[in-house]
Order: structure tokens, then C-alpha cells, then sequence
């Protein structure tokens, strides 16, 4: 059964697994590719959108990215892209925020 409508997801969070997007070496004004599955629209530069490292299922908030590029693939059904860091939050921050600002039990309580 093929499906009518949108099929492409609004995003204000850019969420990438470390080795698969998230950068090894972060750094505020690296610029960096990423390659996710899915349909994805995010904002452009000046916006900002939040830049989470996923770790074990869990939500590591780590700061701000803007978006410089993206495209979305129908084919693949991937949306891929280059982003720059411009905010990378301190751990005290970053721990507070991933107990507040994330989706209820997906907060990464990591060190």
C-alpha cells in the first residue's frame, strides 16, 4: 500500500551517534558532515539547532550547530549535510540538561 503526504520530519535537534556523524574531535567552529536515515528538514544557519550525541539509545545535549547544507535523498531515504558547532556546552550545563531538556528517560547520565 503506498502512502499519501508528507513524509518528511521538522527538526530543531540534530541527534548523531558517535562514528556514524558526531564528530570524534569537537570543537566550536568545526564544520563537520553527517548522513542520517529518514527525511529530515532542520534549519538553516542563522538558526541554531541543538546538537546531541546519541550514546546507547540515551541523549548527550552538547551544545548548538548550524546547519550549512543539507539534502534530502527520496531514494535512499537519507537526508545528509555539513554543519558547523557554534556553542559546545560545559559538563556541569550539560548534565543539568540532558536531566531537563531531553525526552522523559532518554537522558544520558554518563561522565
Amino acid at each position: 500500500m503506498r502512502r499519501m503526504g508528507h513524509t518528511i520530519e521538522l527538526n530543531d535537534t540534530l541527534k548523531l551517534k558517535r562514528g556514524a556523524g558526531f564528530p570524534e574531535d569537537i570543537r566550536v567552529g568545526g564544520v563537520y558532515d553527517f548522513s542520517i536515515a529518514g527525511r529530515r528538514l532542520y534549519n538553516l544557519k542563522p538558526t541554531r539547532v541543538f546538537l546531541v550525541e546519541e550514546i546507547d539509545g540515551k541523549w548527550n545535549l552538547v551544545g548548538h550547530a548550524l546547519i550549512l547544507r543539507q539534502t534530502i535523498d527520496a531514494v535512499t531515504d537519507r537526508t545528509s549535510g555539513q554543519f558547523e558547532v557554534s556553542k559546545l556546552y560545559p559538563p556541569e550545563y550539560v548534565a543539568l540538561a540532558n536531566q531537563l531538556d531531553t525526552p522523559a528517560g532518554k537522558g544520558y547520565e554518563g561522565s
